[in-house]
């Protein structure tokens, strides 16, 4: 019996949906539980100790998403005739944002594109301005958004992130998966494999605030999604080379265009739609996706070592952010802290300065 089958017959037993069984707060709230800051200080040891052991005397990669299918430049377009419900923070109606992008593959270590995988994709909107979040407080003009090929996580909070590395650095994830059935199947079911990264279907799987709050409500919590609006070229190669992703991609842009619909999925029910449990995917017919936004991208050349190294150095973070857009929920105020304390440990040992993409840059072919 594999292990994938066991996970199910698991979650079959358990009935899978009380795997995640976990207390939500009411609609437009999140919840911060006790021990939360400590366990948040465990997950970022647990990560930097691995990193200083997993490259020792070698350049430091990212602790996850370490390789890149792609960086390309886009243009993020607002809707011109998005409803004034959602005309709160980069949502003003015909606003038009250069934008970084960077395709990832989600492993901890460089993986070869034919293997399944949890994919990435980061945004980096560059020219924002509004009232920011204080922290991290290293960028003043950006607005990142980060996205799973997934529509749910594989954990529901800083717990059982947590315990999904202290399972993995144990060469215990066996055993993750078989306590943490709901996990598991997400993992499953979204690891995949992709002829080109623009086919995927990208959610957030985290929520965030869209508009102002008052006593600890928000008018709006959303997830946002991500789905190609081009026709998108590329196959798998026979057999597969390492890097087909990426050449599927440059062949692409070389040739001609391409751009993504940029969605919100409002939250209506804090249950079935929850913020304290990224587990659960939000329901598409609950609440559907509304189109607010567009990235276009122009044809391109995105691989001289120039682009690269500027891409692999640049700080993709939820909490570079608009007031307006504040992160919610665990596993992003996880992120608070964690990324900007990986982010600052590889700059630092690899010797780079912390620098702010302006969406100015060009570099050679």
């Amino acid at each position: 019996m594999t292990i994938f089958i066991r996970i199910l017959f698991a979650c079959f037993i358990f009935q899978i949906s009380a795997c995640s069984n976990i207390p939500q707060p009411p609609l437009g709230q999140e919840q911060v539980t006790e021990g939360e800051e400590a366990k948040i200080k465990d997950i970022s040891k647990i990560l930097s100790d691995h990193l200083r052991e997993q490259y020792s005397g070698e350049k430091i990669l990212r602790s996850s998403h370490p390789k890149a299918n792609g960086c390309i430049k886009g243009h993020f377009m607002v809707d011109p005739s998005i409803s004034s419900e959602y005309q709160y923070g980069i949502f003003k109606p015909g606003a038009d944002y250069p934008v970084w992008m960077r395709f990832s593959n989600s492993a901890d270590k460089l993986t070869d594109d034919d293997a399944k995988d949890f994919r990435g994709l980061s945004l980096k909107l560059t020219k924002v301005d509004g009232e920011r979040l204080p922290q991290p407080g290293d960028e003043n003009h950006t607005q990142d958004f980060l996205f799973l090929a997934h529509d749910a996580f594989f954990a529901a909070n800083p717990v059982e992130f947590f315990d999904f590395f202290d399972a993995a650095f144990s060469d215990n994830t066996i055993s993750f998966l078989l306590t943490h059935p709901r996990g598991a199947l997400n993992i499953f079911l979204g690891s995949k494999r992709y002829k080109n990264p623009l086919n995927a279907h990208w959610n957030s799987v985290t929520p965030y605030a869209l508009g102002p709050q008052q006593n600890g409500v928000y008018k709006n919590v959303v997830r946002y999604a991500l789905r190609t609006c081009s026709v998108n070229s590329g196959e798998i190669p026979e057999p597969p080379t390492p890097d087909f992703l990426s050449d599927n991609l440059q062949n692409q842009l070389t040739k001609g265009s391409a751009c993504l619909d940029f969605f919100i999925q409002k939250q209506v029910d804090p249950e079935k739609m929850p913020v304290e449990n990224v587990l659960i995917a939000w329901d598409k017919e609950l609440s559907p996706f509304i189109k607010v936004a567009q990235i276009k991208i122009s044809k391109q050349t995105f691989t001289s070592e120039a682009q690269k190294n500027f891409c692999e150095n640049i700080s993709f973070n939820p909490w570079h952010s608009l007031v307006a857009h504040r992160p919610l929920g665990g596993i992003n105020r996880t992120r608070k802290v964690v990324m900007k304390d990986i982010s600052d440990l590889r700059l630092k040992e690899n010797k780079v300065s912390r620098f702010e993409p302006t969406g100015d840059e060009v570099f050679e072919k």
